[in-house]
């Protein structure tokens, strides 16, 4: 229809003197550049188009916006005006010709390439948006998309090349066979990490918004994006760690969902009593001890069965024989009951107060209990508030914290 304009640039360059050959290839390279600039300008407009009309329409949309981000529709837009060159071809360039199979040639690998990037970008916007969905925000959902968008690509080199050698895609497909030990080559790291990555979602080591701790890498943070390489962590002082998914399946990583999930957190830890403050509860001690409404019921429950236990004739009431109260008892009591008594303390969960094996530094008392709060600051202030109380009183049970004392010695 349009050969029109290829016959008069040919005669026009002829004019000018060029040879046949050379006239041919200038009028093609002419109508080549010709389409391109009429391509662009489609491009623009229909942009402008898209665009306008995604703007005016679906305001609240989290698709339109994870799409638009992800330069879905500046894809489509490119799409449509490679169909247009393609239908023009044929009618400026005598159809079966050189020129012409050359030129719809490389409008037919354009078109693959913008096919497999508006797949690759449409994954990248659902990916967005099911990354913001209850359900789905904690999955790698990205590691899924990689998968997609290499299987796409492969499709899309396969048919390049059955373009470019002019054969069948599904022959090219039956001699991958002898093709695959260099691709295996080429992509191992792709594939290792494929299989890592499946292995990280299947066994559900990590999720996305998880709390992890990798000590191997210097980790501690929070899981922002898992892909098939690696998994991006940004630590609590607000640096970004990347750490090989084959890592996190092959070494020891620490996941601190299972206590995110309870919505408590653990408080594990001592304080050194000086033995030497350690001694039985005199009547007047006990006496002061029942003033105090947590250990009140507990002192005269004991004070009964120690009674009964030591008038028994097996019993000789001498030195050290006998049952006796003693003040570190009353204050391991003491704490136990404040910690079950604090509504910040989880009366639910595993809760005791216990001496550990005696060393140079005393008698370690540890406390062991779970705080109702996974929030970091909230925890240790909780932890601190329950330290506080139990060092302030101390010194009303008669017992003393241990503490080294810092003597300057002279030199010798």
């Amino acid at each position: 229809m349009f050969h029109w304009i290829r016959d008069f640039f040919v005669e026009f360059f002829l004019k000018l003197g060029f040879n046949t050959t050379y006239s041919k290839l200038m009028a093609i390279l002419i109508i080549a550049i010709g389409l391109f600039i009429v391509g662009l300008f489609l491009y623009y407009i229909l942009r402008f188009i898209i665009v306008r009309i995604i703007k005016m329409s679906f305001e609240k949309s989290i698709w339109k916006k994870s799409l638009y981000k992800s330069k879905f529709f500046n894809q489509i837009a490119v799409f449509l005006p490679a169909l247009f060159i393609k239908k023009i071809i044929g009618e400026v360039l005598i159809v079966g010709s050189s020129s012409e199979l050359f030129l719809t040639a490389l409008v037919n690998i354009y078109i693959i390439v913008n096919c497999t990037l508006i797949i690759n970008t449409f994954l990248s916007g659902a990916a967005d948006v099911m990354l913001q969905k209850e359900g789905t925000k904690d999955k790698p959902i990205k590691s899924y998309t990689q998968i997609l968008a290499i299987v796409f690509w492969l499709v899309a080199v396969i048919l390049i090349i059955s373009i470019v050698i002019n054969k069948s895609p599904v022959g090219l497909l039956a001699g991958l066979g002898a093709f695959s030990a260099v691709l295996l080559l080429i992509f191992q790291d792709t594939i290792t990490g494929l299989v890592y990555s499946i292995q990280l979602s299947s066994n559900d080591i990590i999720r996305n918004g998880d709390w992890i701790t990798v000590n191997k890498f210097g980790v501690d943070g929070t899981v922002e994006e898992v892909n098939l390489i690696s998994a991006k962590i940004r630590n609590f002082d607000n640096t970004v760690s990347t750490v090989p998914v084959k890592q996190l399946v092959a070494d020891s990583v620490q996941n601190w969902r299972g206590m995110q999930d309870m919505g408590m957190r653990r408080i594990k830890r001592s304080l050194n009593i000086d033995v030497t403050s350690i001694k039985r509860c005199t009547p007047d001690m006990l006496e002061k001890f029942k003033q105090v409404s947590l250990i009140h019921f507990y002192i005269e429950t004991k004070e009964k069965e120690i009674e009964e236990y030591n008038n028994t004739s097996e019993v000789f009431m001498y030195g050290p024989n006998g049952r006796y109260l003693t003040n570190i008892g009353v204050l391991r009591i003491y704490i136990q009951e404040y910690l079950k008594s604090n509504q910040k303390v989880r009366s639910d969960a595993t809760l005791m107060v216990r001496q550990l094996p005696p060393n140079e530094y005393g008698l370690p008392l540890e406390i062991y209990c779970f705080a109702a709060t996974t929030e970091w600051v909230e925890y240790e202030n909780i932890q601190s508030d329950i330290f506080d109380h139990i060092l302030s009183v101390l010194n009303f049970f008669e017992i003393r914290a241990f503490q080294r004392d810092s003597v300057k010695q002279n030199p010798s």
